[in-house]
């Protein structure tokens, strides 16, 4: 009766373990979508706030001149350069997230391995 309960207690505490793995897992997966997120959204307001008080800073100073035309369309090129390699990056950078429970999985593959029959 004892090596039941003994072995049960084993199990037990090996999944609590895993629970717990999961639930840091978990948390640092919350954390890094707020991280990533606040970055981005303070960044892209920055920005644009920047580049929208930089175009019309060039554009009032050249605006008497017949070069206002090609400034705002070098502007808009620019802008939309810099838009679809920033959305690339995002895209990237979505794609090499961590995977989550990777560590949880890597610890219940180890359990299995232990657990089951070894044949020589």
């Amino acid at each position: 009766m004892d090596t039941i309960r003994s072995f049960l207690a084993s199990w037990v505490a090996v999944i609590k373990t895993r629970v717990e793995i999961v639930s840091v897992e978990i948390e640092e997966q919350r954390e890094w979508l707020q991280v990533t997120m606040l970055l981005a959204v303070a960044a892209a307001f920055s920005l644009s706030l920047g580049l929208i008080l930089l175009t019309l800073f060039v554009v009032v100073l050249v605006w008497d001149t017949e070069a206002r035309l090609p400034v705002l369309g070098g502007f808009a090129g620019i802008y939309l350069i810099a838009g679809i390699t920033l959305a690339m990056m995002f895209r990237q950078k979505l794609k090499a997230k961590p995977r989550i429970f990777s560590a949880t999985a890597a610890e219940l593959g180890k359990d299995y391995a232990s657990l089951s029959p070894h044949t020589p």
